[in-house]
């Protein structure tokens, strides 16, 4: 039986360095599993599109697709975008199976490159006194997601023994310059703000400019690809290639069981 393809969502915007994020995590998952299909589609205006990629795949016979979003801040399901396009594709190819896994979502791990991404930024701008972080991310729809992602705002801080306050892009959270004003007011003053963002998205951007406008010392830049976010992309696509398998199929027939008395001896006690 052949595996499911593993389709990459990736969210398409003005940056061309999602598709190098992409391209690179492709890479690094096929060199994992040479004898996998892994393609990249993105969602929005750049392409191409998951109904382009899935439409290549149905011709090359493929059956199962497995869609892994490429989603940092999404703890437990996917966003409203990926959930509408997987119904788009369930319309446009009944013939296949489609199983929509969970996002990376904001695992522990990350947090590593977050450090990583934050000390190169610290070291270009000579940054030699740190007493306040902020963790900025572009928010989620889902309150579970955004309590996940302020349990790891409180791991960083204590990992470092410094205050660190969540913010978001959006309006399910404080923004970035509110929560460098919160910490100003605690007497904080060399405040830097670690990016919770993949690429350099316009969103990203936005928030970088309004944090050093806002007063931080230092603003790190997206954490990129890197081998942890693919083994994230693998795990995922593992649970969902497993929740496509129907384990009917694969148990034998039930077997009637016919009353034959003659050649079926009654069970007898010990010593009778």
């Amino acid at each position: 039986m052949t595996a499911p393809a593993l389709v990459l969502l990736a969210h398409g915007h003005s940056d061309p360095q999602i598709a190098e994020i992409t391209h690179v995590m492709r890479h690094e998952l096929m060199a994992r599993s040479p004898e996998l299909t892994v393609r990249a589609a993105y969602l929005g205006s750049s392409g191409p599109s998951p109904v382009q990629v899935v439409s290549k795949l149905a011709r090359l016979g493929t059956e199962e697709v497995v869609l892994v979003p490429l989603e940092i801040g999404c703890a437990y399901r996917a966003s409203a975008v990926a959930r509408d396009e997987l119904g788009r594709l369930t319309s446009a190819f009944p013939e296949l199976r489609f199983e929509l896994a969970r996002p990376i979502g904001p695992e522990p791990v990350l947090l590593t490159l977050l450090d990583r991404t934050l000390r190169q930024a610290l070291s270009d701008h000579h940054v030699t006194e740190l007493d306040g972080l902020v963790l900025s991310s572009a928010g989620s729809e889902d309150i579970r997601s955004r309590s996940l992602l302020a349990r790891r705002t409180r791991q960083w801080g204590l990992h470092h023994k410094l205050a660190c306050v969540t913010a978001f892009t959006d309006d399910t959270g404080p923004s970035v310059e509110d929560a460098i004003e919160t910490l100003w007011h605690q007497g904080r003053r060399h405040i830097a703000v670690g990016s919770w963002f993949l690429s350099a998205s316009d969103v990203w951007v936005q928030q970088a400019e309004s944090a050093l406008a806002a007063g931080a010392i230092a603003v790190s830049r997206p954490m990129s690809a890197g081998p942890e976010i693919a083994e994230l992309a693998m795990h995922r696509y593992l649970v969902g290639a497993m929740d496509l398998i129907d384990f009917g199929d694969l148990l034998p027939e039930e077997e009637s069981f016919e009353d034959d008395s003659e050649e079926t001896p009654r069970l007898q006690a010990i010593g009778a």
